[in-house]
C-alpha cells in the first residue's frame, strides 16, 4: 500500500520519480499484493496534488464575540448571515488532473462534500470504478479541486459555534474561487468553474449565487430541496452527539460543538434507504467526519433565492432523501428549483428511486454520473 500511495498521490510537477514509482506499483500489484493496487485501478487513477489555501474572512457583526458566553446575539448574528469572527483558515484541497486533454480541460469541477463528510467522499475506495467521482471525471477529461470545508477533514478546525458555519463556508469559497480565477490554484487560469455540492456544499453553492452570482459558471446539486419541513426531525434522527464524547481517544482533542452520529444506526437513517450494498455502510461509518453546532444552526437560512444567477443549474435527489424528501417520494419539492433560480438558462431535475441521501453511495450512482456528465457536456463544459 505505501508503493500504491506513492505512486498515485505525487505532486503535479512530479517528473521521473513518478514513472518510476508507478512501475513499482505496478509490479506490487501484478505480484496480487492487496486488492486496492489491482492494474486495472492503478492505471485509471488520477495524478492528484493535496496543498493548503489560505482564505481569510471579515467581521460583519457590530457585535465582539471573541471570549463571549453564548446569548441571544449569537443566535441573531448567525441567523442574519454575518461572520462572528475575523481570522485566516486553511482549506485542505486536492487538485486531480484529467488523464487525457481534451475540450473539457477548460473546465474546473469544484468538489464540496457534505456535513460530516470530507473531501474523500468524492474518491470512494469502496468499489471505485462505480463510485469514485474524481476518477470518473478525471477519466473524462476535467480537472477536479476538492476541499474540506473549514472545521472538516484536515482544514483548520476553529470555534465550532463563531466561525465553523455556513457563512463563513460561503466566504471561504468565494474567497477560494477568487484565487482560482486568478491563476493561483494549480498555476493555471480555467475558463470555467462548475461547483458540484453535497448537501450543506449543495446550500453553500446555493448561497455563493445569491451573494456572489458571478462566482460559478454552473452548479451541480446532491440532495437538497428548499422544503422544511422535515430537516430538523431527520437531523435529530441521526443521533448526533459530541464527537470527543463519542471516542474520547480519537477525537478527545477536539471541542464540544464538533459532532458526529454515535451509532451506526442513526448513520444509516441520516444516508441511506432503498438499494445499496450493505458492505458500502461499514465503508462510510468509518469514513465519516464531523458536523458543527454553527453548522447544524444556519444552513437553513442559506436555502435561499438567487435571482441574478443566470448560469444552468442541475439536481440530483433520492426519492427517499430523509433530510429533504422525509424518506418518502419526493413530490414536488425538488421543482422549487425553477422559483429558487429564476434566470437560470436551464433547469435539470433528477429524482432517483429507491435512493437516500447519499446518492453516490447507493445503486444509482452510475446514473447520476452520466446525468451530470450529459448536463455538463451540452451546456459546453
Amino acid at each position: 500500500m505505501f508503493l500504491y500511495y506513492l505512486a498515485t498521490h505525487q505532486p503535479v510537477l512530479c517528473l521521473q520519480s513518478c514513472k518510476i514509482m508507478r512501475l513499482l506499483a505496478l509490479l506490487y500489484a501484478a505480484q496480487g499484493l492487496g486488492a486496492l493496487a489491482s492494474p486495472q485501478y492503478v492505471l485509471s487513477k488520477p495524478l492528484c496534488h493535496d496543498f493548503d489555501v489560505s482564505t481569510s474572512v471579515q467581521r460583519t457583526t457590530q457585535h465582539s464575540f471573541v471570549n463571549r458566553d453564548y446569548d441571544a446575539d449569537v443566535l441573531i448574528s448567525l441567523a442574519n448571515k454575518e461572520i462572528l469572527v475575523s481570522n485566516t483558515y486553511q482549506m485542505s484541497s486536492r487538485l486531480c488532473e484529467p488523464s487525457r486533454d481534451n475540450a473539457h480541460s477548460d473546465t474546473l469541477q469544484l468538489l464540496i462534500h457534505g456535513a460530516s463528510f470530507n473531501k474523500n467522499m468524492w474518491e470512494s475506495q469502496y468499489e471505485p470504478e462505480t463510485y469514485n467521482w474524481v476518477q470518473r471525471m478525471n477519466r473524462e477529461g476535467y480537472y477536479t479541486l476538492a476541499v474540506d470545508l473549514v472545521g472538516n477533514g484536515n482544514s483548520t478546525f476553529p470555534d465550532g459555534l463563531l466561525e465553523a458555519q455556513t457563512q463563513t463556508y460561503v466566504e471561504t469559497t468565494h474567497d477560494l474561487i477568487r484565487q482560482i480565477r486568478n491563476g493561483a490554484i494549480g498555476g493555471k487560469k480555467w475558463k470555467k468553474i462548475v461547483l458540484v455540492g453535497f448537501s450543506i456544499g449543495a446550500i453553500v453553492a446555493n448561497s455563493l449565487a445569491q451573494q456572489f452570482p458571478e462566482d460559478l459558471d454552473g452548479i451541480v446539486f446532491h440532495g437538497i430541496s428548499w422544503d422544511p419541513s422535515w430537516i430538523y426531525p431527520a437531523f435529530l434522527s441521526g443521533l448526533q452527539a459530541p464527537a470527543q464524547q463519542i471516542d474520547p481517544e480519537k477525537w478527545g482533542h477536539i471541542q464540544p460543538y464538533y459532532q458526529t452520529q454515535s451509532s451506526r444506526e442513526g448513520r444509516k437513517v441520516a444516508c441511506f434507504s432503498g438499494a445499496y450494498d450493505e458492505e458500502i455502510l461499514e465503508y462510510d461509518w468509518n469514513a465519516r467526519d464531523f458536523d458543527s453546532l454553527g453548522a447544524a444552526m444556519t444552513f437553513v437560512y442559506h436555502l435561499v433565492n438567487a435571482p441574478q444567477y443566470k448560469g444552468p443549474v442541475f439536481l440530483g435527489i433520492g426519492d427517499r432523501d430523509s433530510t429533504f424528501c422525509g424518506g418518502q417520494f419526493c413530490g414536488s419539492q425538488p421543482y422549487a428549483l425553477y422559483d429558487k433560480f429564476p434566470q437560470a438558462v436551464d433547469h435539470v431535475i433528477k429524482v432517483y428511486p429507491e435512493t437516500g441521501h447519499l446518492i453516490l453511495f447507493h445503486h444509482s450512482a452510475p446514473a447520476l454520473i452520466r446525468d451530470t456528465l450529459r448536463f455538463l457536456a451540452e451546456h459546453g463544459f
